[in-house]
C-alpha cells in the first residue's frame, strides 16, 4: 500500500513571504499563527532528519495569510520506505 504526505513547496512558500513583505521566519510564523521552528523544519529538505511535513495548523494558517490555492503551496508526495526508516 502506497503512502502519502503532504509537503511544502518551499519556493512558491517564500515567494509568497516576500510578496507580503514577510521579513524574516519570525514575522512569518506570526502571520500563519505556528512557531518559527514549525516554519524552519517544514522548509528543511525531506531527507533531513529533523524536517517535519505541515501539519493542520500550518496548512490552515498559510492558506488563509496568503490567499493561495492549496496547490499553489502544497503537493502530495509518496513516502519511500528509506525515508521512513531514517
Amino acid at each position: 500500500m502506497k503512502r502519502y504526505v503532504i509537503r511544502l513547496n518551499t519556493k512558491e512558500f517564500m515567494k509568497a513571504a516576500i510578496d507580503h513583505e514577510i521579513a524574516n521566519d519570525t514575522e512569518l510564523a506570526a502571520t500563519i499563527g505556528v512557531s518559527v521552528t514549525q516554519i524552519w523544519r517544514a522548509k528543511l529538505p525531506v531527507d533531513d532528519h529533523r524536517h517535519n511535513t505541515p501539519g493542520p495548523a500550518f496548512i490552515a494558517g498559510v492558506l488563509a495569510a496568503f490567499k493561495g490555492p492549496f496547490e499553489k503551496f502544497f503537493f502530495l508526495d509518496e513516502v519511500i520506505r528509506e525515508r521512513i526508516n531514517k
